[in-house]
């Protein structure tokens, strides 16, 4: 019986994707649509194993902002967890080296200011004489 069901489901589920397709077709013409069809091939399943409640969820942290919240339950729900532990491992990394860059961009900024106030006391000591 859940061998059914779930070949029911996954037809229902290569149904929708289609659809999404055809859509996606109907909408932005063939060219442009063969670039998304991968796209909806590889996480379309992902949205449509959620509830409406999870989908809900996830489009309120996609639109609000919260851009790397919403990947990352994308990315957990990718059936390789292998591909999922390698993303998060990188994903780990660079955020490190971001936050260090941000330091580093900050020192720098700290250091033009400096200088340029130096060229404002030299610029207006010239205006004066």
């Amino acid at each position: 019986m859940s061998e059914t069901v779930g070949t029911i489901l996954a037809e229902a589920g290569k149904e929708t994707l289609q659809i999404i397709i055809e859509r996606a077709i109907a909408k932005y013409g063939k060219t442009q649509a063969s670039l998304l069809t991968p796209i909806i091939t590889q996480y379309g399943p992902i949205f449509a194993a959620m509830t409406a409640a999870e989908v809900w969820a996830w489009l309120e942290l996609a639109t609000k902002g919260n851009r790397f919240k919403a990947y990352s339950e994308i990315v957990a729900r990718l059936p390789n967890q292998e591909l999922v532990n390698e993303w998060a491992s990188i994903n780990a990394k660079m955020q490190t080296a971001n936050i260090q860059n941000a330091h580093n961009v900050d020192w720098q900024s700290e250091a033009i200011a400096g200088f340029l106030k130096g060229l404002v006391m030299i610029a207006t000591s010239m205006v004066c004489l």
